[in-house]
């Protein structure tokens, strides 16, 4: 009983827990970041706890994605190089899905590197910051689309559910986004 525990694939039983794990937390950003921008939650949230909500997920999710890359890098069944992981469309298994999953990682880095330098950085660090936010609009339909052609189990029952229930739930988000208008706070007189 015991060797048989030993015998699992514990690498790449990791490696699709920890990308599941990203994606979710990734979800919750873009979520998070569109409740910030929408105030659908008006008094319910501040904007400085939504912020740091925005953040703090965005952080755990990167540390998500180091975790499935580092596995993805000592997996002694499914061996990818360096190379492979950071450069898009150079990995020998499924080149196209887990291209978009490097570009998705390359979206990210800027708006998060810069996101922490942006106060550094002054005027300059927030119009950078702003631009590379649009990079980062572009990494959760990169990741969704590597999670579908590359995860083992994307046609599952529950993966499917999930991945329509966070899509909808996006899109209301961004429709709100373009047809509700922001809430601005009164203005003592």
């Amino acid at each position: 009983m015991f060797n048989a525990f030993l015998d699992l694939p514990w690498t790449w039983l990791g490696i699709r827990a920890t990308g599941l794990v990203a994606w979710s937390l990734l979800t919750c950003v873009v979520v998070w970041g569109l409740l910030l921008r929408t105030r659908l939650l008006g008094d319910k949230a501040s904007p400085k706890a939504l912020f740091m909500m925005h953040r703090w997920l965005g952080a755990l999710a990167l540390t998500f994605l180091v975790v499935h890359f580092g596995l993805l890098l000592i997996d002694p069944v499914m061996t990818f190089t360096v190379t492979q992981v950071f450069v898009p469309f150079t990995s020998a298994w499924e080149p196209i899905a887990v291209g978009l999953g490097t570009l998705a990682m390359w979206a990210l880095l800027p708006v998060t590197v810069l996101g922490r330098l942006r106060a550094k950085l002054g005027k300059a660090g927030a119009t950078l910051f702003k631009r590379s936010h649009l990079l980062a609009y572009i990494a959760w339909p990169l990741a969704t689309m590597h999670y579908v052609l590359a995860g083992t189990d994307a046609l599952a029952e529950w993966s499917v559910a999930l991945l329509i229930s966070a899509t909808v739930f996006i899109v209301l988000l961004l429709l709100a986004r373009g047809f509700v208008p922001v809430r601005r706070p009164a203005v003592a007189r």
